[in-house]
Formats: structure tokens, sequence, C-alpha cells
């Protein structure tokens, strides 16, 4: 679009009259700061009496405006950070060709308050950083940083506020370089202002060793920085929202439809370098106010629905894609200080009370060698989950060669579950097993840790010294009540079993690193790292009579402990030049995993070696494009659950056994990374490739036993999963985004791509009914995953904010061990349109999505519609009254599918239907510059209201 207005404007100059006689110049000059570095996508103004020409200098800095007729113009040149720049020049009428003095930009502090800002460039590549200048992507006052997110190059948020960059998920955010709310996401992203933002960072993070020494090697985690503007840093955000509603499922006969309501309150305080924030939210509309980590043992057997247990609660949306119906009541403190020159302090602690009820349909399809078999298997499962989280940094700086960080964390998780559940199991249309569930599970996990990282100079440069101590103690206390009524088939479990388990993990770790400069461009770094972990697993199993007498059941209790114990030294070369920098380097790890049973007796012990190199190539071909290769490798230790050498019968139909045999497994993992962004254009390009090989992968062998099985009745009509190594499994995959905006980024055009593809190992046995002989297969499962995506998006400030969206997905299973009549093939085909329309203090908002669903057995295609009015109102707008409809067509439905070597899985799931929802927001904010007199609130700006999903203003789209 610049050179469009270009050149219309050398045309309208052509045509002047004062240009008939003149030779027209070409208009050469460079742009650069103080420093001497180059400015690119800086504006450059070119005015000649009432016509004028803009263009962004280039990725040198330069800019070039061809046909000028006049011989005096003014030049004006912007460039976010700097001061304006205006000069009036008069040159020589017989100069065809005129190269200006380099024009130098000063840094302007105090910009943001003096200057509108009209043009700005969007985006900067850096080594591992992509930043994002947040006033390059309008959005409404009090709309929240995810709505910014959302108009970002390369940055995805589904409907629950998961983000993903580059095809990877962020991990953990940060607001001012330190961690928000334990580096909480969603936390962040839904709940800060956008109007506070100066720009928003996506980075590879490896570690805060890392960021003291610059030596990066491992897999770096994606986290997202948030810097809040210079002129925002005094003063006080608050909003409360309070919304109440009804469902309106009427499709569904004898239903009563249920109350729907949403009550939240947020308070930022920021004065300097002291931030608090207190978060608050309480609601039945499927809104998370915090993401609490789950974990568990690692997949591969068949779960068959499981016992009792649920997984971790999801964010907010509009119309949630989380899986059943979630009361949550949730509040949270921040708090961020500088006690004196030295020591800066931040930490958090989070509370939340959520009930989740879900109903589920599941089909499971079980590979077999000669016996395939189908389950079909429903639930209805309600848990109550109970979370507290504290973490606490102290940094403190003690001088110039002396760096100590301190960080506490403690966490408590407690649930209660309760389950009713039907499983019928059929084998070449046999009826095999047929009974139901009544199931409870009661646990309660506390977590406590301490990390210390102290770092020390020396007085040549690059010398150092880097020591990080850490330790912390996990443990659950779980209590598993399952009770079965057999219909058909044989009673493979105790009908009523009390399960008590007791885990505990103690570890402690050690990592040891220096560094010697060998020049001025390069260095060698040479590390020690310990870690010693300690796991106790008690777990006894006893039966209870109708009567409610227990008898202890032996067979299914074991007392089990193992430490797992690694010792890796490694040697690093690093060599820096400005264009590129490399690190090469080289390491070993031993590992022992030794193991004793004190109900057998028995004591394992397994050693390992593993070779460790490590390589990271960083390129910078220029300001606007680089090219970044990584390796690394780390070993995994197996779960307790994998290890316990006893049989699990929590689950009837499908048994658990431990290996203490197994080996820790051994990551190879590779990554490279393309970044281009054109200054000119606005191009941006991404791309990533991804591998990954395994050794000693531990994998599932489920074995299948027949309907009659005298050896041992339990097992009779079962499938038990064991754990062992393998060889081979390797997986790849790939993503790329390219966009390409236009009229200063008011309408975009964006293309985005991921394939993966998994090498997945499995062993299938059968034990034949008549002998009881036992055979093995591996089964290699071959998956590949495509999806490709297209999006058009308009962007004009106070009209309209809108998107058409579309893609396309497949997934595919090839196992190496055929199965006649299981579809392993998966398409979803989705299309959308989402967006706001503004009139004046009027908002209307739409969210419609249709999904068609390919292989799926009983899946709808839904159509999803979400709107809302909004209304504006008394002084500077800051009061909103919203009117919101959620899933207007009733058809919200979740269809899921997992693969594996021996399983494939098709489940639907509850999730929150149509609903209506009146919202009330009240919204006071008061911002200065500098410590400001306490003269009261001041109300700037409307309101976007919440969406049931919390935030400001975050709706649909």
């Amino acid at each position: 679009m610049y050179k469009l207005n270009q050149y219309i404007t050398i045309v309208m100059l052509l045509f002047a009259p004062t240009a008939l006689a003149q030779q027209a110049h070409t208009i050469t000059g460079l742009v650069k700061d103080t420093t001497g570095v180059t400015v690119p996508g800086a504006t450059v103004t070119l005015l000649t009496g009432k016509d004028s020409v803009s263009l962004g200098t280039n990725a040198n800095g330069g800019f070039t405006i061809k046909g000028v007729p006049v011989n005096s113009f003014t030049l004006h040149v912007y460039a976010i950070g700097y001061a304006g720049y205006t000069f009036n020049y008069n040159v020589n009428a017989a100069e065809a060709a005129i190269t200006l003095e380099p024009i130098v930009l000063h840094i302007d502090s105090k910009l943001l308050n003096t200057v509108q800002i009209t043009g700005v460039n969007p985006v900067k590549l850096k080594e591992d950083t992509i930043e994002f200048n947040a006033s390059a992507y309008k959005v409404q006052d009090g709309a929240p940083v995810e709505d910014v997110l959302k108009k970002l190059p390369g940055v995805d948020v589904d409907k629950d506020g998961n983000v993903t960059a580059q095809g990877k998920t962020v991990t953990k955010v940060r607001v001012n370089g330190k961690d928000f709310f334990n580096g909480d996401v969603k936390t962040a992203t839904q709940n800060l202002p956008a109007n506070i933002v100066q720009n928003i960072q996506i980075i590879d993070d490896y570690g805060d060793q890392a960021n003291l020494t610059g030596l990066k090697t491992g897999d770096p985690e994606k986290v997202l920085n948030i810097t809040i503007r210079a002129d925002k840093n005094y003063g006080y955000f608050g909003q409360v929202n309070a919304g109440d509603g009804a469902d309106a499922q009427n499709s569904i006969l004898g239903k009563n439809e249920a109350n729907r309501y949403i009550a939240s309150g947020t308070l930022f305080k920021f004065n300097g370098n002291q931030q608090l924030a207190v978060l608050t939210n309480f609601n039945n509309a499927n809104v998370n106010l915090f993401s609490f980590g789950g974990g568990g043992p690692r997949g591969g057997g068949p779960g068959g629905g499981g016992g009792p247990g649920g997984g971790g609660p999801g964010g907010p949306g509009n119309t949630s894609n989380n899986n059943g119906i979630t009361t949550n009541r949730s509040a949270g403190l921040n708090y961020r200080d500088q006690w004196g020159k030295k020591i800066s302090v931040y930490g958090s602690y989070s509370f939340s009370d959520n009930t989740v009820n879900t109903i589920s349909s599941t089909i499971q399809n079980n590979t077999s060698l000669t016996s395939p078999s189908i389950n079909n298997y429903s639930s209805n499962q309600t848990d109550s989950k109970l979370n507290h989280r504290f973490n606490f940094n102290m940094e403190y700086k003690i001088d110039d060669y002396n760096y100590l960080k301190v960080s506490p964390t403690f966490s408590y998780t407690g649930v209660n579950t309760s389950q009713y559940q039907t499983s019928l199991l059929t084998r070449d249309n046999a009826l095999i097993s047929n009974y139901n569930l009544n199931a409870t599970l009661n646990s309660t996990s506390p977590t406590v840790g301490t990390n210390v990282l102290y770092n020390h100079k020396f007085g040549t440069t690059g010398r150092n010294v880097t020591v990080n101590l850490s330790g912390g103690s996990t443990s659950l206390t779980q209590t598993q009540n399952p009770i079965y009524t057999y219909l058909t088939g044989a009673q493979s479990a105790p009908a009523n079993q009390l399960i008590q388990t007791n885990v505990k993990l103690d570890s402690v770790g050690a990592a040891l690193s220096y560094m010697e400069p060998l020049s001025k461009r390069s260095f060698i770094e040479l590390n020690y790292a310990y870690h010693y972990g300690h796991t106790t697993s008690d777990k006894t199993t006893d039966t209870l009579t109708a009567g409610g007498t227990r008898n202890r059941y032996d067979l299914l209790s074991n007392d089990y402990a193992f430490d797992f114990i690694t010792n890796k030294v490694g040697l690093n070369y690093r060599f820096i030049e400005k264009k590129y920098n490399y690190t090469l380097g080289v390491g070993i790890q031993p590992a022992l995993l030794s193991g004793h049973s004190a109900t057998t007796g028995v004591d394992t012990r397994v050693t390992t070696v593993n070779f460790a190199p490590t390589a990271r190539f960083v390129y910078n071909m220029s300001r606007s494009q680089s090219f970044t290769f990584n390796y690394s490798g780390a070993s995994n230790q197996p779960t307790y659950s994998e290890l316990q050498p006893v049989t699990d019968f929590s689950n009837s139909l499908y048994p658990i056994q431990g290996n203490p045999n197994l080996k820790p497994e051994f990551n190879n993992n590779l990554n490279i990374r393309y970044n281009q962004f054109d200054f000119e254009s606005g191009n941006v390009l991404f791309a990533n490739l991804g591998f990954t090989q395994t050794d000693n992968k531990i994998v599932a062998n489920t074995i299948t036993y027949p309907q009659v099985y005298t050896p041992d009745s339990k097992l009779a009509g079962t499938i038990l999963t064991k754990y062992q190594n393998a060889v081979g499994y390797y997986m790849a995959s790939g993503n790329y985004f390219y966009a390409k905006p236009w009229e200063e980024r008011r309408y975009t055009l964006f293309f985005n791509g991921n394939v993966n593809y998994s090498n997945n190992i499995s062993y299938i046995s059968n034990v034949a009914p008549d002998n009881y002989g036992l055979s093995t297969e591996k089964n290699l499962a071959k998956s590949l995953s495509l999806t490709q995506g297209l999006k058009f998006r308009t962007d004009i400030t106070n009209v309209i904010d809108a998107e058409l969206n579309g893609s396309y997905g497949v997934t595919r299973t090839n196992n190496s061990l055929t199965q006649n009549n299981i579809d392993n093939n998966f398409r979803t085909a989705t299309l959308g349109a989402n967006g706001k329309n503004y009139f004046g203090t009027w908002t209307l908002s739409y969210d419609y999505t249709k999904t068609l669903y390919y292989g799926y057995t009983g899946s709808t295609n839904p159509n999803i519609l979400n709107a809302y009015v909004e209304k504006k109102f008394l002084k500077q707008n800051i009061a909103a009254l919203r009117l919101s409809a959620f899933d207007m067509f009733n058809q919200n439905t979740g269809f899921t599918t997992s693969q594996s070597g021996s399983y494939i899985t098709q489940t639907q799931s509850n999730r929150l239907g149509r609903y209506f929802l009146l919202t009330f927001t009240l919204r006071l904010q008061k911002f200065a510059g500098q410590k400001p007199n306490p003269d009261g609130f001041r109300g700037p700006g409307g309101p976007g209201g919440p969406p049931p999903g919390g935030g400001f203003g975050g709706g649909p789209g």
C-alpha cells in the first residue's frame, strides 16, 4: 500500500504546475539511532506543500523515494520508541539522484504520552524471541490481552484460551520478565487489560541458568512475556462482572432448565516496581480462572473408561470445548516488589474449588492377534477438586559479580470422585463381559519444593560459575472403592474392593557449571548434574463382604520402593559471531534404577549409560530473518505404576501390572526453526521441523485372555496391560505459518498447516483358549495427522473486527497387525466466521462454527453459534450491559479419538449447551507515567464486558 500511495502522489506531483520546468529527483536516505544501529520499519513521510508520500524503511533502515518533482520538501520520520524527526530540505535542481545525510533518531522515554502512533513496526525478530508491538494490533478499550494474541501472526488461541505459538504450546507467562501467577497462561491473557501492554514477546526459554550465562542447551520452553507500557507504571485498574441467566435446552424432554451465573472481580495496582493483582471468579458456566497441572501415568494400555478419576480443569470460552459441566469458585493474589536496590521479590497464591460432571460414551476397538474385541461403555462421573498453589521468588543481586535466586513452592490437590459406569465387551459378536460399576475415589496430594540458583562472575569477561540446587517432596494418599455388579461373564475382580494407595517421591538435585572464555568470541563450559529420586508406593487391597467385613487381599497388595539416580558430566564449546553463533557439546549420563519389594522380597537393579551430545546453531541472516538448529538428549524415568510388581484390578476389564525391570527412556530431540519478517510488506513466515527418537521406549504389551482361564480365574476375559522397553520409536512433526497483510493490517490473509507422524510400538499377546499357550507379536502403529488452515481477517478500528476461517484435518493410523472392520481414518472439516461490529456505544458480536466429522461412529455435525449485544454507558463508557446467547442451536457435543498400537477409541462427551446470560460490567482505571496524586478513579474508555468466561471484553472470536 505504501508503494501505491507513493505512485499516486508522484502522479499528482508530476501534474503540478511547478513541476513542468523541474527535473524529478530520486531521494535516498538511511535512518539509524544514536548508537549507529539502523532502524527498519520506521515511517518516512515526504511533504511538498499539500501533497505527501509515506513509506517504511527496509530491513537495513534505508528508503528511496522516486520522482520527486520539487527542490524543497519536508521529511517527517517516526519510529516507535524514538522522538519524531522533522527537517526541511533544499536540494540542487540539477541533481537527479540525491543521497541525504543519515537521519539519526533519539530515544524518547515520554513518547507514549506525547505522540499519537500512526505507523509502527509490528514485529521484531531476535535470536530466541519474536516481539510484537501491541499498538500495531488495535483492540477495543477494556479488551483483554487475549484479544491481541488472536491477531498476532503465528499465534493461535483456541476457544478454551489455550495458546500455541509457531505450533508449540505456550506453557508459561511472565509480566515484565517475572512469572505471573506462577506462569499460568490463561490467568494473564484473559484478565490483563490490553491497553496497558507495550509489547508481547514469544520466547524460547532455556531456563534461568541459560539466561545468566548465555549458554543454551536442551529443549526450550515456549514462554509468553508481556511488557507493561512505561506510562502505565503507576495506577490501578479494577473491573467487576455480574451475570445471571438460564439454560434453554427444551429439546431434552423432562429436563429442568438450570440457572447459569457468573460473578468476577479483578484489581491490578501498579506503583513503579510494586505490582499487585487480585482476581476472583464464581460461576457455573465452565469458566476456570486458573489452570492447575495434572499428570499421571503414561499412556499405552487401553483404559476402558478406567476407574474414577478426572482431567485437569479447562479454561474460559464462549462455548467451551471442555467436556462436562463445571461449577467454579476461585481466587488468587499475585505480588511483585523491589526491596531496596538489590532484592526483587515476586510470588502468588491461587485457590480453586471446582465441581465437574462429565457424561460420556466410548467405543473402544482392542487389537488382538486372534481375538479382537469391541468395548462399549458409558460413564457418568462427578469430580470435586480442591486446589491450593503458592510460589515465591527472591532475586538478590549481591553485587556486580554475585547473583542469588531462591524459589520455594507449595501446592495441594484434593479430589473426591463418584462414578457410575456400564461396560459391554464383545468378541466375534459374542458377549464376553457385561457389568455395572459404582465407584468412589478420594485423594490428597501435597507438594513442597525449593530451588536455589547462584551465579558468580569473575573479573575476566565471560568467566563465571553457576550452582543450582533443588529439593522437593510430593505425596499421594488415595482411597478407591470400586463396586462391580457382574451381569455376564467371569468375575475378573472382587465385586467390592477397598484400595488404599500411599505414594511419596522425595528428590534432590544439584547442577554445577563453570564457563571459561578462550577468546573474545569463544567459550568453553564444564558442567555436572546429579539427580536422586526416592519413591515409595504402599498399596493395600481389601475385599468387602455384604456385611461390611474387610479381608486383606494379599495378591493385589504391595509395598514397593525404588530409587532413580543420574549423574551427567558434559563439556560444551560456544562460539559467537555477529551473524551466527553455535554450541557443540558432549555428555555422558549413567543412570541407576533400583527397586525393592517388601511384599515379595525381590530386589531389582538396572543400570544404563547414555551418550548425550549437544548441538545448537543460530544464523541471523538479517534483522528480519533467522535460522536455528537445536539438538538435545534427556532421560525419562518410569512411573511408579509402570514399575510396581502387582496387578491393579481397580478396572476389572483392563487390569495393569508393572514391571520392576524397566529401563529409563532416553529421548534424542532435534528441532529446526526458520523465521522471516518483511519490514516493507509486513509479510510473516514461521516454519518449524521437529524429530524425536527414543531409546528404551516404555510401551504396553496387552494380553487378551480367553473367557475361561483356569490358571487364574481373575484374568478370564480380561485384557491385561504390562510394560516393557522397546526400540524403534520415533516421532516427526512440522508446521508453518504465513501471513500477508495489506492496508496497514486492515486486511490479512493467513495460511497455516501442521503435520505429525509417529512410529508407535506395542506388543499384542493372545492366550489360546485350548492349551493357554501365549503368543506375542510386535505391532507398529504408524500414525499420520495432517491439518491445513486458512483465515481471512479484517480489522478496521471502531468499525469491524472479523474473520472467516476454515480447516481440514486427517488422522490415520496403519497397524502392522491389521484388524478387520476397524475404522482408523478420521477426518474433520471446520468452517467458521466470527467478529465484532461497532456502532458507537453498541457492539454486536458473533461466533459461528460448523464442524463436519468423517469416520466417527454416531457423530453429528454440529452448528455452534454464539452472539451478544452490548451497550456501553455512564460517563466515559465505564459501564456495559451485555445480553449473550450461547450454543443457540444446542448442538455442542464433543467427539474425540485416540489411537495407539493396541487400541482405537472414539468418545462422545457432554458439554455446556444452549443458555442465555445477562451481564453487567463496571470498569474503573487510572494510570500515570509517574507517581500520581491520589485523586480517585477515572474511567476512560468503555468496557468490553465479560464473556461468561471472564476476561475483559473477550467475546466470540
